[in-house]
């Protein structure tokens, strides 16, 4: 049986699509570098997501906080700001210097007032670490302060107490009531 040069032709090209098909198939289902959902889709009350956020704002006397977070997500409506893993340094004008973090928090942009909550802690720079369950800021008084109980540790002595006021131009820090120490 003899196949004429046209048949012969056509059966080659057909042969060739199928493999082309068969190995672009393939390749397309095994590609490990494709990216993987590189656009997110955001809440609907969410204008805009950031990654390793960072915002820093220099006061009175040259006083100065930054804001980092691990994610924000900013509501321009609303003015509001929700950050997770968050981490507050203040240096105040007699460069005193206090690291706040907490697990979440939020800002009200407008106003400037934050909150963060969830393993709380302040650290200084000669080592107290106080830790408590929340924090919040006024701007229009800047402080920083909690009503909650608040716990202070160093090498030397263990202070127990309820409420904590830390006033950022100066830098003092007070706790407010009902104050226990355990001098080591």
């Amino acid at each position: 049986m003899k196949l004429n040069k046209k048949k012969v032709i056509l059966l080659s090209i057909l042969v060739i699509v199928l493999a082309s098909v068969f190995v672009i198939g393939y390749v397309i289902r095994n590609i490990s570098d494709k990216p993987k959902n590189i656009l997110k889709n955001m809440p609907d009350h969410v204008d805009l997501q950031i990654k390793d956020f960072v915002y820093t704002e220099v006061g009175e006397a040259n006083s100065k906080w930054e804001v980092k977070a691990q994610t924000a997500q900013y509501n321009k409506k609303q003015n509001f700001a929700v950050f997770d893993r968050v981490q507050i340094k203040l240096t105040t004008a007699e460069k005193k210097v206090y690291v706040m973090t907490g697990d979440k928090g939020h800002m009200l942009t407008d106003k400037k007032d934050i909150e963060i909550k969830g393993n709380v802690a302040i650290v200084t720079e000669s080592g107290d670490r106080f830790t408590t369950d929340y924090l919040k800021y006024s701007d229009a008084e800047k402080k920083f302060y909690t009503d909650a109980q608040v716990f202070m540790e160093n090498k030397k002595m263990k202070i127990k107490g309820t409420g904590l006021t830390l006033f950022m131009n100066t830098g003092e820090l007070n706790l407010s009531s009902a104050v226990k120490a355990k001098i080591n």
